[in-house]
């Protein structure tokens, strides 16, 4: 993902959000690099429900894990390539978002 210019007010609101809300420490691995150094984040557990027409309308319910992590940090992570450590266990990087401000949302697969 491209680097981005970051406005200066939100210079060290990441790391304040994760100071404050943090619930998980992970470590990171970059490109096949193991990180030595612990990331605080916030793990959320984003649950839909829905009704899945191919199965005879039967109500499916989809469980997605976000985990948001300052920005500042990790600008060489690539979704799909990248992994987290979280507790022990490593859970594949699907997806990322960045609004350009403070934080980056990682989208996790497995189950947490």
């Amino acid at each position: 993902m491209p680097a981005i210019n970051r406005p200066p007010q939100f210079s060290g609101m990441g790391a304040g959000f994760v100071s404050a809300f943090g619930n998980v420490d992970c470590l990171f691995t970059l490109d096949g690099v193991a990180q030595s150094e612990p990331v605080r984040g916030i793990l959320r557990q984003k649950r839909e429900l829905g009704i899945a027409g191919e199965f005879g309308d039967q109500d499916v319910e989809a469980v997605t894990h976000v985990l948001s992590v300052a920005a500042v940090g990790l600008e060489a992570l690539e979704a799909q390539r990248d992994s987290v450590t979280i507790s022990g266990t490593a859970y594949d990087i699907k997806n990322q978002t960045d609004d350009g401000r403070a934080m980056l949302k990682l989208y996790l697969t497995g189950d947490i």
